[in-house]
């Protein structure tokens, strides 16, 4: 029983960090309807960006973040203005084209100009363990998953009732309706991307201090789109639902599957195995809207 608490557990905390990076690519797509397939390369560059503050320039993890948080809201400005604005209207293969050869830009951009500074963001509490019962608990994770927590909070709340969040959820549902009401759909588009920037660099700060790894390409096709198409692609609350059953999915099928198996990687396979049953049974995640058109 001790052990499964603690595999739950696990799972619970990692969910936690997953969900905010699922947050971060359902607003991107919530705003613009682009499915950013690079967001595991933008938490990768929020982290690089975050730990080259701290390495490189010799800042509290505070003004490293602040760091991050420019680099990467310079990046979603830059990137809205110049590659997104002339793609809309076109077909959706051209976006995503286009989000994938953002993501290997960065990728090897990244390398190029922070390659040589160390990627770790050291934190006080990693070598810190409570315990409950038998069971040990990293507080650096307590603390990385209860700030994901609010961070995800804070984002429904913002897109509920902030005056911004409305009016990106206004732009996102009839843009020339929008536009007729004064909105400016450059502006608000260029915020929702400037958010979701934000959440990837919390999420890969969180995510290194949790201990997870796996940025890059592998981070969005083995934890984002089975969280966020279990959770559904236009739902903020599904997007954490879908991401503490794919935590605890993989954990309970690594605990148990792997040593039985006596292999490696059965929580991947369960994961995908969560995400084609969904779409079997409802293509539209457990909370993501369904498309009606009229005809």
């Amino acid at each position: 029983m001790d052990y499964f608490l603690a595999l739950t557990v696990s799972g619970l905390l990692s969910g936690a960090v997953y969900a905010l990076v699922g947050v971060a690519f359902i607003i991107v797509y919530r705003a613009s309807g682009v499915l950013n397939f690079s967001v595991g390369e933008w938490v990768s560059l929020g982290t690089r960006t975050t730990a080259a503050g701290m390495h490189g320039i010799g800042l509290p993890l505070a003004g490293a973040l602040i760091v991050g948080l420019t680099v990467m809201a310079a990046l979603a400005i830059g990137f809205t203005r110049i590659v997104i604005r002339p793609l809309i209207g076109r077909p959706l293969i051209a976006m995503v084209m286009t989000t994938l050869a953002l993501g290997v830009f960065i990728r090897g951009g990244s390398i190029l100009a922070l390659g040589g500074l160390p990627t770790n963001i050291p934190f006080p509490l990693t070598d810190t363990l409570w315990w409950w019962g038998d069971i040990p608990i990293p507080p650096a994770r307590v603390l990385a998953s209860g700030v994901s927590i609010v961070l995800v909070l804070g984002v429904v709340a913002i897109f509920r009732y902030s005056r911004a969040g409305i009016a990106i959820r206004a732009i996102s549902d009839d843009p020339q309706a929008a536009t007729a009401m004064g909105m400016s759909v450059p502006r608000y588009l260029a915020l929702a991307w400037i958010i979701s920037a934000s959440l990837c660099v919390a999420g890969g700060v969180l995510w290194s201090i949790d201990g997870l790894g796996g940025f890059g390409m592998g981070l969005v096709l083995a934890k984002v789109l089975p969280v966020v198409v279990i959770g559904g692609l236009t739902s903020f609350g599904g997007a954490f639902v879908g991401a503490i059953l794919v935590a605890l999915a993989e954990n309970w099928a690594s605990g148990y599957l792997d040593p039985f198996l006596g292999a490696t990687g059965t929580g991947s396979v369960i994961a995908a195995v969560m995400v084609i049953a969904t779409l079997w049974v409802r293509p539209a995640g457990l909370f993501g809207a369904k498309l009606v058109q009229r005809v």
